[in-house]
């Protein structure tokens, strides 16, 4: 029967849809974002230590206990799912003449290693950096010591020292032995390789013990917190039975898996992400359910003379809502199955991972069960009620509760959810899990509530400005005269409308920034308490590398320095080329660094200081005991500072005159990667970088809220499509007939199309500026809780999403070409003779 009246079909189905998707994406997008918790945390860690790291020591006399630990490995291994071949890797520290260095055999290391110089025979591998500097070539015989013994071997290869390029996966467990330990005061010796018989052989059988590890490196393709577990089991089991073997390991053994921990992580961001997903979602559901409902008196409407008749033959309400049961049935099962597979590929799309555990989608198949019943539902209760008044006249009462100020109820909500829903940052209890970062419920739920109450307060008073419009004259141009007219004819449905658009842009503008505002400000935070992208701690003073002159900086350390009583930290910089290494974000507090280095380079008298403001104006400063004539001017922030130490920035050549010792540093801004590779031939002792400030995972609950807000707030779009279809659906007949007459009267088909653009357009624009509006009053009133990280500065630095905001005016401007171009369409088609006799 919905086959002659392809609109209500279509609405019902849209209906239909808009209730299951977000009913069925909860469940995907809770499960993806586990997964993608857990992917993310594999992926910035080392496989050595996801899957099974073994160590323990071995005596030189016995080194074929080795073997029988590669063995069982291998069969316990094996067992394991997703785990690797054992890597196994020796290693002591010896000496390569009078030069310390760390002796490693490894198991495959030739093939991870790009050769320079020779690759053939047996004898030692060394790095480049350090043969060039010896003046070392294959092919020489160098003096190796190692457990007391020394023996001459012959160099096999030269190769490309890994610092000089990424790192790879391979070596990423004795990353720290050839790199360093960021932050850490450990030497870095050249790694020199050998084969396992080489080592062993210039170690000879003594009873010295040596350092050994096993690793079984974790296979993290398509990894989930559901495939996950049988991994975890045979982990546990493989973990047993190697504490257990006390003959393989007659001295200590420690076994490290960090992917328990990976995953007690994941489901803990699933845990905080689930007190602010399901209540996003239910709320989309309701507002789908109340399309529903619009849809089910749309069905009666459209069906008005043939409902009339069945109830003046004693056809009763219960009757007619199953007979608009049996009618949509069909429909609404077809877009509910739409919306399971539109929430299975939106998830996998805009959400935070594609990958979905079994019972994520089970449940999502229950709940989009649940959304056809409860469609139906809607739609025959709808439709039972408004055909049981068929022939009433709206009741003065139900037109007085038009002026009820609905719009206090979700805003005394709004003030209530802030005040009495929690507002703690962390989600967990520690553990080996640890916490993450998660949005405060109140951070979700009050501006959602503030949002709905004021588009309900300005779609109250748009009716209320159209109602009082309607008796003035309006423009003469027919395109707008018409436009005008017919606005200022339905002021309800004009005013429902631009409600319906307020909100959604308003959600999607709020949401894009809080995420970019929490991104911005995580990054402000890390960068400067390092300074920059890396700062590398130098031995001695060294040039710097030509391939980073144009953003580096040389940079002096020195920490006994006293102001005004307190001790600070001091750097030594030279104001020409630090602000082009350092960080600075436009938008922190106080004077820009350009200007306070500007300052710096006319050679005024003056130091920087952060984190001490009690201190301004003074005079002099204490440098190593030394009294410097310094003008103190503080400020808020600089790069470098670290959270309760006072940071003190003075002119490169006066902490140089004061004779000091100081430790030298290397401030580089760029791609950390590329950065390291080119910083491998200097003389690092440690070095930092901002990308590693926070934990990996910690922050991630945050990103996956407002990215579900956003798709929510997508999902809201899709209502407006519908409401708008609705809109012009209902007035599609007296359109027609008005267009008629309006072509002998000779109104053009293009003056009739502007018209519809100008009507559908500017309530579109009405809603869209509301929609602004709402947002900036959302983030106004909650900007002070975007910083999960309160104790570091620099505070919230807002992000405004001009970018969406232009992408949400062009598909308004899309959508209102399109829907007048249908509209015009199907006026264009009508008959006049046909229309002019119909009496429907």
């Amino acid at each position: 029967m919905l086959l002659r009246r392809p609109s209500v079909a279509v609405a019902v189905a849209a209906a239909a849809f808009l209730v299951a998707l977000p009913a069925a994406a909860a469940a995907l997008f809770l499960s993806a974002a586990g997964n993608a918790a857990l992917q993310s945390q594999v992926a910035d860690a080392c496989p050595a230590y996801t899957g099974a790291h073994v160590s323990s020591a071995l005596r030189l006399d016995n080194p074929g206990l080795l073997d029988v630990r590669e063995r069982a490995l291998t069969t316990e291994g094996g067992r394991v799912p997703r785990l690797s071949a054992p890597v196994t890797t020796l290693l002591q520290q010896g000496e390569l003449g009078r030069n310390k260095v760390n002796l490693v055999a490894r198991t495959g290391f030739a093939d991870h290693v790009r050769v320079l110089d020779g690759g053939r025979g047996p004898g030692v591998w060394l790095p480049d950096g350090f043969a060039a500097e010896k003046g070392i070539r294959a092919g020489d015989r160098v003096p190796v010591t190692t457990a007391g013994r020394t023996v001459t071997l012959p160099v096999a290869a030269v190769y490309r020292d890994l610092r000089s390029d990424p790192d790879q996966p391979y070596w990423c467990s004795l990353a720290e032995l050839y790199r360093g330990k960021p932050l850490g005061e450990t030497p870095i010796y050249p790694l020199a390789l050998l084969s396992r018989e080489d080592f062993l052989g210039a170690a000879g059988g003594s009873g010295v013990q040596i350092g050994t590890t096993i690793e079984l490196p974790l296979d993290a393709d398509g990894l989930t917190t559901a495939n996950a577990v049988p991994v975890l089991d045979g982990l546990q089991r493989l973990r047993d039975d190697t504490n257990q073997a006390v003959d393989r390991y007659p001295d200590r053994v420690q076994f490290v898996s960090n992917l328990p921990a990976m995953t007690d992580r994941a489901n803990l961001v699933v845990r905080a992400l689930a007190g602010t997903v399901v209540p996003l979602a239910a709320a989309a559901t309701l507002a789908g359910l109340v399309v529903a409902g619009a849809a089910g008196g749309f069905w009666v409407d459209r069906r008005r003379a043939e409902l009339t008749v069945l109830s003046a033959r004693g056809v009763g309400p219960a009757a007619l809502a199953g007979k608009a049961v049996l009618e949509v049935a069909l429909v609404v099962a077809a877009g509910v199955a739409g919306g399971w597979f539109a929430a299975r590929a939106l998830v996998a799309s805009a959400g935070p991972s594609g990958l979905f555990t079994p019972a994520a989608v089970h449940g999502s198949i229950w709940a989009v069960a649940g959304a056809f019943g409860v469609t139906l539902g809607a739609v025959a209760l709808v439709a039972a009620r408004r055909a049981a008044h068929l022939f009433d006249v709206p009741p003065v009462r139900a037109r007085r509760a038009r002026w009820v100020p609905w719009e206090l109820l979700p805003l005394a909500a709004a003030v209530a959810s802030w005040f009495l829903l929690g507002d703690d940052v962390q989600a967990g209890a520690g553990g080996a899990a640890g916490t993450v970062a998660r949005v405060p419920p109140r951070l979700v739920v009050a501006p959602i509530l503030l949002v709905i109450a004021l588009a309900i307060a300005a779609a109250r008073a748009v009716r209320w400005l159209l109602s009082r419009a309607r008796a003035r004259g309006g423009p003469q141009r027919p395109g707008w005269f018409l436009a005008s007219r017919r606005v200022l004819a339905g002021p309800v449905a004009a005013a429902v409308l631009t409600g319906a658009t307020a909100v959604p842009v308003a959600l999607a503008v709020y949401g894009a920034s809080v995420t970019g505002s929490v991104d911005r400000t995580l990054h402000a935070e890390g960068q400067l308490i390092v300074g920059t992208d890396v700062v590398f701690s130098l031995e001695t003073r060294a040039p710097v590398p030509p391939a980073l002159a144009d953003r580096a900086s040389l940079v002096s350390a020195y920490g006994n320095a006293r102001v005004a009583g307190s001790t600070v930290e001091v750097l030594g910089v030279d104001p020409a080329t630090f602000g082009r290494a350092a960080f600075w974000d436009p938008a922190l507090p106080g004077p820009s660094l350009d200007e306070l280095l500007g300052r710096l380079a006319r050679g005024e008298p003056v130091a920087l200081l952060a984190g001490l403001n009690r201190a301004h104006g003074m005079s002099t400063v204490d440098i190593g005991g030394r009294t410097v004539p310094l003008t103190v001017v503080a400020v808020p922030q600089l790069p470098g500072k670290k959270s309760g130490n006072p940071l003190l920035v003075v002119r490169q050549d006066v902490l140089d005159g004061l004779g000091l010792v100081t430790r030298p540093q290397l401030w580089v801004r760029g791609d950390p990667d590329e950065i390291l590779a080119e910083a491998s031939g200097l003389p690092v002792r440690t070095y930092a970088e901002a990308a590693n400030v926070t934990a990996a995972g910690v922050y991630s609950p945050i990103t996956y809220t407002f990215g579900f807000l956003a798709a929510v707030s997508l999902l809201c779009g899709a209502i407006i499509v519908v409401g708008l279809l609705l809109y012009l659906t209902a007035k599609a007949r007296a359109r027609r007939s008005a267009y008629v007459l309006l072509r002998r009267m000779s109104v053009t088909p293009a003056d009739h199309w502007r018209a519809l653009c100008f009507e559908v357009g500017g309530l579109l624009l009405a809603g869209f500026v509301a929609g602004l509006v709402l947002a900036v009053v959302a983030v106004g009133l909650t900007a002070g809780a975007f910083d999960v990280n309160p104790s570091t500065l620099p505070g919230t630095l807002l992000s405004p999403p001009w970018g969406l905001a232009a992408g949400l005016a062009a598909a308004a401007a899309v959508t209102t070409a399109l829907a007048a171009g249908a509209a015009q369409r199907a006026v264009s088609r009508a008959r006049p003779a046909e229309v002019l006799r119909d009496a429907r």
